[in-house]
């Protein structure tokens, strides 16, 4: 046996986006694309998640322990609706590093259900997030260049908010291969339905 040899999973916890949505954060992705001068990495709208914490790389033992926390985080949950709308840019305008779309939570659901899994997650000794929870998808990262430019330009660029209902929290692997990453669910925990 080689007992050195652990396979590492590189994990998260996200909620799954749906397909209106991602469709239209590929056209978006596409008309900022053209707008823009600096180097960005664009993320692939299929592999959008909003993620409600990294976990980084776990052993396959770990997940059945993530999937309780999980689900004892979300016991008295109800589905909600949540609402992407507004674009921005990580840390501000001048500099861009990340250009993001954002999450509205006008229930507040969403936030509380993401410090529940934390503190689960916390007690079962997997340690703190690195940064705090704010919701967002992330678009794109520059490489290089300044994309001042194209960060003044969003203001004008037309984004539909898009609401949707979160049913479900999936616990997903990623494993990254040369075409891109590659996300496998290891877990899916459902809400309670609303009555």
């Amino acid at each position: 046996e080689k007992y050195f040899m652990t396979e590492m999973i590189r994990t998260f916890i996200c909620i799954e986006l749906p397909a209106n949505l991602k469709t239209q954060l590929e056209k978006l992705t596409e008309e900022l694309k053209k707008q823009s001068k600096a180097k960005i990495s664009w993320v692939k709208a299929s592999n959008l998640h909003l993620t409600l914490r990294f976990l980084g790389d776990i052993t396959k033992d770990q997940v059945s322990t993530i999937k309780a926390c999980v689900e004892k985080a979300s016991q008295n949950t109800n589905s909600f609706t949540i609402t992407a709308s507004g674009l921005g840019t990580f840390p501000n305008t001048k500099r861009p590093r990340v250009f993001w779309v954002g999450i509205n939570d006008t229930s507040k659901s969403l936030l509380s259900l993401q410090k529940h899994i934390e503190q689960e997650l916390v007690k079962a000794g997997f340690g703190r997030s690195d940064y705090p929870f704010s919701p967002h998808l992330t678009l794109g990262r520059v490489k290089e260049g300044n994309a001042q430019e194209l960060a003044e330009k969003l203001s004008i660029v037309k984004f539909d908010s898009i609401s949707f209902d979160v049913a479900e929290l999936i616990v997903m692997r990623s494993d990254l291969r040369a075409g891109g990453s590659l996300y496998t669910r290891l877990a899916t925990i459902k809400l309670l339905k609303e009555n």
